[in-house]
């Protein structure tokens, strides 16, 4: 049954989602087991499915504001469509306890590298490959499929969007402008998270109601929140990178388990 107050959680959750190109799986998801105690499988299941509506809208609105590098996200997407249907069916064989626990500190881990990342990069603006010299078909694509395979493996696997995780990938080896990293990342991770959202399905953990009910709130929330992007002070847009990660990956630490 559709829920207006997870909706409405959800829009407020959105927003700031969208502005720093997040899906927020992750923070869906503990979200939900922690205010509307919901089982953990059920939740990652939810939160997944979501985060294909979220990122279509999300996405398609960094796209139009020139964020998003076409040949990048297609060579990550197609590459994490694999490795998310295979994450799913580990998830599945997973207990709640451990997959909540290890997406907590995967979260966090995460969040630690894009800090030291984004530190050790002082021009945000150039980079020397595919910047300024714009890089061929087969040169990016060990790089991006790599990319695409891990983080689509733990998409499905911990039920995120991973688009924190592609965002970090990026910042390691591309060094692409700030801007283009948010916007690459939420572009790439569409039809991933759909894979992953499948194989979820399959399995029983996805509820119809529920993820209608996060879908509008999140869609709406994060469409507005892209267009914000490029309006924001870039300390934000920093803080938010590092920020969202690691209170996502506290949530699933402290979050109950209720399966």
């Amino acid at each position: 049954m559709f829920n207006p107050t997870v909706c409405a959680v959800m829009f407020a959750l959105g927003v700031p989602m969208g502005f720093m190109g997040f899906a927020g799986a992750s923070l869906v998801s503990g979200l939900l087991i922690v205010l509307f105690k919901v089982p953990v499988h059920l939740a990652f299941g939810t939160a997944l499915g979501s985060v294909f509506a979220t990122i279509v809208i999300g996405g398609w609105s960094h796209f139009r504001e020139g964020n998003v590098d076409p040949l990048a996200a297609a060579q990550i997407g197609i590459a994490g469509v694999l490795g998310a249907y295979g994450g799913g069916s580990l998830a599945l064989a997973t207990s709640a306890a451990q997959l909540k626990s290890i997406t907590g500190v995967l979260l966090i881990l995460n969040s630690i590298v894009v800090y030291l990342r984004m530190r050790a990069t002082r021009r945000e603006t150039a980079e020397e490959g595919c910047i300024s010299r714009p890089c061929g078909f087969w040169h990016q694509l060990p790089g991006n499929a790599s990319i695409g395979l891990f983080c689509g493996l733990m998409s499905g696997f911990l039920g995120i969007g991973a688009i924190p995780l592609v965002q970090a990938g990026l910042l390691m080896l591309k060094r692409l402008d700030l801007n283009r990293i948010i916007g690459t990342a939420m572009f790439a991770m569409t039809l991933t998270s759909l894979s992953g959202a499948v194989r979820f399905a399959q399995g029983g953990q996805i509820d119809g109601g529920l993820l209608a009910s996060v879908v509008l709130g999140m869609a709406t929330g994060s469409y507005l929140g892209a267009k914000l992007t490029r309006r924001a002070p870039r300390w934000l847009v920093k803080s938010g990178l590092v920020i969202t990660p690691l209170v996502a990956g506290w949530l699933m630490i402290v979050a109950p388990v209720t399966d």
